[in-house]
């Protein structure tokens, strides 16, 4: 149980934006408790900009819609502060500094372990902090300023954000090999409907990607849990209590003999696009831009599989839509 507290957050003029910048990355924290500040510096702002910027509600002060707007640009000129100073750095070949990058467990865990390890060889100097979580909890890192740069899933447009797009990932259905099924290759609509499925957690880009498919499809499925992870997710797939969808890259390396087949639904192929993300900005340090091109030239083009994983192959599907609930269930966080 998380307990209320008052807390009162104050700082001389010369360490103003350090405790704003502290409270923005504990931002999740102090929701949870009733804060306390001096106005001098809220009154200076309202008075400089003939608008009000905070509404005070008995105790707690709001932001307006108009100090919302003036929050945006001040994280703007922030980042772009921290950028100059890191290019800077650069010009007088010190070449030292942090890069900030977000990436969902799946792309990390599978593709880019070789990338992270080639970039710190080159800049040795450069440190590299490395946040994983789930594409809309990135893009709130990004916008947060918290992050240089995040692989996330394709998503609608971004205010404040630059998206590139990279590459495509196969999304596989993932059986046990003694399933009924699992000697085909290939399954139709209504054979897929038959089948209990380990998925992810609702409202997240992976989770929304398989639900349009299954809508594509006129299919609503039998959810039967919603788990944490891939690994997790294979795990209960190997003993049978249902199947999946995941991307091919998180089992294409499973030995030919391993307990998973892969099967792909017929004529409905099912991939997820990615795009690389970062602040819509003119200025990047070279740090950043070098690592944004060492990730463009991995994850450009669709992933393939090394080898293939028992009697499987063919294309997959493609969205995701409207389920029905099995008896059992758990909840758990999305990969990506």
């Amino acid at each position: 149980m998380v307990y209320k507290k008052r807390i009162a957050l104050v700082a001389h003029d010369d360490k103003k934006r350090d405790i704003l910048e502290w409270a923005k990355f504990n931002k999740h924290l102090l929701a949870e408790h009733d804060l306390y500040a001096t106005g001098t510096t809220g009154k200076l702002l309202e008075e400089e900009l003939g608008c009000p910027l905070f509404m005070r509600v008995g105790k707690r002060v709001l932001v307006t819609e108009s100090g919302g707007v003036l929050l945006q640009y001040a994280e703007r000129i922030f980042r772009d502060i921290k950028n100059a100073e890191m290019a800077i750095r650069e010009m007088n070949a010190l070449r030292r500094g942090t890069v900030r990058f977000g990436v969902g467990p799946t792309t990390l865990t599978y593709r880019l372990p070789h990338v992270l390890r080639d970039y710190q060889r080159r800049f040795p100097d450069i440190e590299l902090i490395v946040l994983s979580g789930t594409t809309e909890f990135l893009l709130d890192a990004l916008k947060s300023q918290h992050l240089d740069l995040a692989v996330v899933m394709q998503t609608g447009p971004q205010p404040g954000l630059t998206l590139t797009p990279l590459g495509e990932e196969e999304m596989v259905v993932v059986l046990n090999r003694d399933h009924p099924l699992a000697a085909k290759r290939t399954l139709t609509p209504d054979e897929l409907a038959t089948l209990r499925f380990i998925l992810y957690e609702k409202k997240t880009a992976m989770q929304n990607l398989i639900d349009r498919f299954f809508e594509s499809l006129e299919i609503s499925p039998t959810i039967s849990m919603e788990v944490e992870n891939n690994e997790a997710i294979k795990s209960l797939v190997r003993v049978g209590l249902g199947a999946s969808i995941l991307p091919l890259c998180a089992i294409s390396k499973e030995s030919s003999d391993a307990t998973l087949r892969i099967l792909r639904v017929k004529g409905k192929p099912l991939v997820r696009l990615l795009s690389l993300a970062s602040a819509d900005t003119e200025i990047l340090p070279r740090a950043i831009q070098e690592f944004a091109s060492m990730l463009k030239e991995a994850l450009c083009g669709r992933a393939r599989p090394p080898e293939r994983l028992g009697p499987e192959s063919g294309m997959a599907p493609s969205g995701a839509g409207p389920r029905k609930r099995a008896s059992a269930g758990s909840g758990g966080r999305a990969p990506e």
